[in-house]
């Protein structure tokens, strides 16, 4: 079931700025946590009780600090431009995706994820709900790891520095460089980071040894690079590294999605092999792999996704559509949502009829 679901939602989630296994939580960002206030109690509890508190308060204070969390480098040989060549390029047209059926309910499964959640209260921004677009781009299939990620979005500037400041965000100097003004430190999904504004309306979350050279790279104007109809475009230079079910020479694969006409999504992805014979092997390997893992349970919770999988050589690309109806992007993103410990989808959302 794992592995059906994995089929699936490679094409599905990944191409509208997932992972495997879990939504890419991309930016805004988060901060050091900080302790919440302990409000005064209304419920009636014995007063008697705060020695006690007070004691088990003075005990966790002599506890041994958390460890510093690391810090990811972009990598000195990694080109800083956004349209350079890069082992990951993931570009999503959110405001295009919010705006169709099955875009819009992938990302409101992504603003619930508690990471983002926490983010918009630090930040002001969910990218999910408020961006424009998003593009991520590095050396690392990984997010946020080894690379930049970028989201354009509609929020008041002024909203996003009172929501920095409240948030005791600490300042990052870039010595004066282009777009580093209001640069910030940042703790974000088990590392840290710089998050730079290097344009209005732009939070960019990139690894501290390159900050300043991406701070420029990206005060200039940015091609998302998906084209009219698209809903997100994504490049993965060595696929086998995220899909363990594809083989190694698998390489340079793209894979676009798009919106279908009844609500779902319509997906295509391209891959070069070392050779036409290899190809057609993978071809039918992975025909063969989707009929195995098509069983009367998976047809049932993901409502036969797999059949509209179609997989085929082309001389030396390999190359596979999937059509997901808006029934069937509903079961993935509710197993996803399961999965994920997320709450489930408000049936009496617009965007769910």
């Amino acid at each position: 079931m794992t592995r059906a679901l994995a089929l699936a939602t490679a094409l599905v989630l990944l191409a509208c700025g997932g992972e495997e296994n879990r939504p890419p939580p991309v930016p805004p960002v988060t901060v050091r946590p900080v302790a919440p206030a302990i409000a005064p109690s209304d419920d009636g509890l014995d007063a008697s009780i705060a020695p006690s508190f007070l004691e088990d308060a003075g005990a966790a204070a002599t506890l041994p600090p958390k460890p510093a969390l690391p810090e990811p480098a972009f990598g000195a040989a990694e080109s800083v431009k956004p349209g350079d060549a890069h082992a990951l390029r993931l570009a999503a047209a959110l405001k295009a995706m919010r705006a169709t059926r099955s875009g819009a309910k992938v990302l409101k499964m992504l603003s619930v994820v508690p990471e983002v959640i926490e983010a918009r209260s630090r930040t002001g921004v969910d990218p999910f709900a408020d961006g424009e677009w998003l593009l991520v781009y590095g050396s690392k299939v990984e997010v946020p790891g080894q690379n930049a990620n970028v989201v354009k979005h509609g929020r008041p500037e002024a909203a996003v520095t009172s929501a920095m400041t409240d948030a005791g965000l600490e300042a990052w100097d870039g010595g004066g460089a282009a777009g580093t003004n209001g640069a910030v430190r940042a703790e974000i999904y088990g590392v840290r980071d710089v998050v730079l504004r290097p344009q209005s309306g732009v939070l960019a979350v990139v690894p501290g040894d390159r900050a300043g050279d991406l701070a420029s790279a990206l005060s200039k104007p940015i091609d998302l690079g998906v084209k009219a109809g698209e809903l997100a475009r994504v490049f993965f230079a060595e696929p086998s590294k995220l899909l363990r079910f594809l083989p190694a020479d698998v390489v340079r694969a793209s894979v676009v999605a798009k919106a279908a006409s009844d609500g779902g999504l319509d997906l295509a992805a391209e891959a070069d092999c070392a050779d036409a014979a290899s190809c057609k092997t993978t071809a039918a390997a992975l025909d063969e792999l989707a009929k195995k893992q098509n069983t009367l349970m998976v047809r049932i919770v993901l409502k036969n996704v797999l059949a509209n999988l179609s997989v085929r050589s082309d001389g030396p690309k390999l190359k596979a559509t999937l059509h997901a109806s808006p029934d069937q992007v509903d079961a993935i993103l509710s197993i996803t949502r399961a999965q994920l410990g997320l709450p489930a989808e408000d049936p009496t959302d617009q965007v769910h009829r």
